[in-house]
């Protein structure tokens, strides 16, 4: 327990996300409690959210104190790539809220949001620490380009996972079966529609974030009157 204060410390954006995820887990704890156990879904959701945050965040200690080997470096970025659609398929859990009883409904509504903005946030997080990697070992277009492809995937990742089915883990259980929904769904009109859509809304979003991190590092450093 020391070990993880004095890490949470020091590491002061995962400390609020974990305190935010801590939040939403107490309010489905809370709904357990009081209600049923129909939302336990949410903490595994959050869960895989946290694992690309988890995965790259050493990956990015690791580059900080030597460079690794190309090809290990390309590799660790395609396995986060591979999970990252996790962080932002928590926001479709909303759907979860047609058919729920009148006296639950502000609860869940509530409840879902925060899940939705722990598991977005990290996310997001997760994304800016592999754009400082990119940008270190190569250049800020090419971060660009890399988180510009990521976010189309994952796009695509977030359509498989709430109308396919699919998860990550699937890639190692059952590549062949996976590989073939991609074939399909890359053919239907609405994978298309819901990948543009989605893939917009988490650049742009990734966008504001990525601004608002840069201005508050001016503001620290003075860079600007």
């Amino acid at each position: 327990m020391e070990k993880l204060a004095r890490y949470l410390q020091s590491n002061q954006k995962v400390a609020l996300l974990a305190f935010v995820s801590s939040a939403a887990m107490t309010l489905l704890l809370i709904r357990i409690l009081i209600h049923d156990w129909g939302f336990i879904f949410l903490a595994w959701n959050l869960f895989l959210a946290w694992v690309p945050l988890i995965f790259i965040k050493g990956v990015w200690e690791m580059e900080r104190r030597k460079k690794a080997p190309f090809w290990f470096l390309i590799t660790c970025l395609f396995v986060w790539l591979l999970f990252f659609p996790n962080a932002p398929y928590i926001i479709t859990d909303l759907k979860h809220l047609r058919g729920i009883d009148d006296n639950m409904i502000w609860y869940d509504s509530l409840m879902i949001f925060i899940f939705s903005v722990a598991g977005f946030l990290t996310g997001l997080y997760s994304v800016r620490i592999v754009h400082r990697i990119v940008t270190k070992r190569w250049n800020e277009q090419l971060a660009w380009a890399w988180i510009l492809f990521a976010m189309v995937l994952s796009g695509f990742g977030v359509y498989l996972g709430r109308y396919g089915r699919w998860n990550s883990w699937d890639i190692l259980t059952q590549p062949g079966s996976l590989i073939r929904g991609i074939f399909e769904s890359a053919q239907n009109p609405l994978a298309i529609k819901h990948t543009v859509t989605f893939s917009f809304v988490l650049m742009l979003l990734y966008f504001a974030f990525h601004i608002f991190a840069e201005l508050k590092q001016n503001e620290r450093t003075h860079r600007y009157p």
